[in-house]
């Protein structure tokens, strides 16, 4: 008995991983021409649900094709009331898996088959694998082979399993709590079709009634959409908003089955006259989202309306450096852009310090001007967009100024805070660059790489010390930052030359030191034509 629940679950994980197989292949293929004929196709609400279904029954992942459409969301490409669209069809195209599973997983001897298909793709794959297009097509041969091998497994087992399993008291619990364990189910494994599969398992061994099954199918709704809504919640608002809307749509379309449930199950014996369970539960999902469609299209508009309004933006942490409204009047626009260059520089003197000195180091006191920065070691990357965004929203005011000022002279101040402001953006590139770098000295196992870290961070700190003394002159700073960059070099080469480090390592040395010096000289220059000493 042990034997046959170990090769249920050996099924049920052979099902998951060759559906995550097809999903990561799928996600390799959808380049730049799917991508296209979806922003073409998705621009009317029926359009962009038929686009949905019809990408998904293909890609058999609504994953694949929902992830596309948040990305699209998130470029902004297009609008997410489109994406709710394109996301309503792809619950309908994923019920094709069910459909597949159903009419040849259980109609057929599919070890049959399976065995000849994976034994086929696994050496034309090995044999192949120069030819991206055939190494791909047979790659989705063996995840089809692998996902019927699973299947195989999972019945074989479910018919030994069956007799050992009390019968009625499944048939005693309410099918609520089906409908629970449909989701959580669903939840863990975050396939659908793999909860299907098992709903089918469980009918054609008769563990499940056709009802209970539904109900294990309506949970499974609303399960599939924590995938896109994890990832959803972490983007734009849009993006958020899509995702979002993805849930509630699902929710929606759980409770409609569940509360009509025999209505439905009515329709499907009688109406459509479906006989085999198997088929009449996919049918069952099928026809809940064709009716969840049907019914809820009408409403989209105003279900965008009020997801544009509960879900906002927030505010708690700014996406920029700057101050969200400025005056449009020069008296007031040089001074504020003053300040802005002020905060800007500030800002960036945190990131860097951030990403070079270590932790050590920080416990230090230097810059006793230096307004205390109110956000912990925020991530690298993530600084780094909002010191360019920043730029950017600074760049846009400028542009403004421009048909509200007359005088040369007083555009060229204005003009003078923007050289600022780009020296100060140059100085956080050049940091960025080798952050990944710095990283990897730091998990090096070669000690002259991973004592750089400390070097790099017992450095700057004097650099700051200097740039912030107010008898500093700019040549002189300069000049002790190209000689510590001349006094690195001949060290890293004499290291190379005794083989304490290999010609790589070399080369990566040399560039990380001579971005810092870069770094240092825009900082420096930055730093000349504002004051540090002015409280912001």
């Amino acid at each position: 008995m042990s034997g046959e629940i170990w090769k249920f679950l050996a099924g049920l994980g052979l099902f998951i991983y060759s559906m995550g197989q097809l999903e990561d292949i799928l996600k390799q293929v959808s380049g730049r021409s799917l991508k296209l004929f979806i922003r073409r196709n998705t621009q009317h609400l029926f359009k962009a649900i038929a686009i949905g279904t019809v990408l998904t029954a293909i890609a058999q992942s609504s994953s694949v094709v929902s992830l596309i459409v948040l990305a699209f969301v998130e470029a902004g490409i297009i609008t997410f009331r489109n994406a709710l669209a394109v996301i309503l069809g792809t619950n309908l195209g994923t019920t094709m898996t069910g459909w597949i599973v159903a009419t040849l997983g259980f109609k057929f001897d599919i070890l049959f088959f399976s065995l000849p298909v994976i034994a086929i793709s696994t050496l034309a794959m090995f044999l192949l694998r120069k030819n991206k297009s055939l190494f791909r097509f047979f790659s989705v041969l063996f995840a089809l082979g692998m996902l019927f091998l699973s299947l195989s497994f999972i019945k074989e087992s479910a018919d030994v399993l069956v007799n050992a399993f009390p019968m009625e008291q499944f048939k005693s619990y309410p099918l609520i709590v089906f409908v629970l364990l449909g989701f959580l189910l669903t939840t863990i494994i975050q396939s659908s079709s793999a909860t299907m599969a098992i709903a089918l398992t469980a009918i054609y061994s008769g563990i499940l009634s056709f009802p209970t099954a539904a109900a294990l199918v309506i949970g499974s709704e609303v399960g599939t959409t924590m995938k896109i809504l994890f990832w959803g919640v972490q983007g734009s608002v849009e993006k958020k908003r899509v995702a979002w809307g993805n849930f509630y749509y699902n929710i929606f379309t759980s409770v409609f089955a569940f509360v009509f449930l025999r209505w439905l199950i009515y329709f499907i014996e009688h109406i459509l006259h479906i006989s085999d369970p198997l088929i009449g539960l996919v049918a069952f999902q099928t026809v809940i989202n064709l009716f969840s469609i049907v019914i809820f299209l009408p409403f989209l508009s105003i279900f965008s309306e009020w997801l544009e309004k509960y879900i906002r933006e927030e505010t708690s942490e700014p996406l920029v450096f700057t101050t969200p409204k400025h005056p449009e009047y020069w008296t007031l626009a040089s001074e504020a852009l003053a300040k802005e260059a002020r905060r800007l520089l500030d800002s960036t003197r945190h990131f860097i310090r951030n990403t070079l000195v270590s932790d050590s180091g920080k416990q230090q006191n230097i810059l006793s001007n230096m307004r205390k920065m109110a956000q912990p070691a925020d991530d690298p990357q993530q600084l780094y967009e909002k010191l360019k965004k920043t730029e950017g929203d600074l760049l846009v005011y400028y542009n403004q100024l421009q048909s509200k000022i007359s005088a040369e002279q007083d555009n060229e101040e204005l003009w003078n805070y923007m050289a600022t402001i780009r020296q100060t953006i140059n100085a956080a590139k050049a940091i960025i660059d080798i952050e990944h770098n710095l990283q990897e000295f730091g998990n090096s196992i070669n000690d002259i790489l991973h004592m750089q870290l400390q070097e790099i961070s017992e450095d700057w700190i004097r650099f700051e010390a200097a740039l912030d003394a107010a008898d500093t002159r700019l040549p002189e700073l300069l000049s002790t930052s190209l000689a510590y960059e001349n006094e690195k070099k001949t060290q890293i080469l004499n290291w190379l030359k005794s083989d304490l480090i290999n010609e790589l390592e070399a080369s990566t040395l040399l560039n990380v030191y001579k971005e810092i010096t870069s770094c240092k000289k825009y900082l420096a220059g930055a730093a000349a034509q504002i004051s540090l000493q002015e409280p912001i």
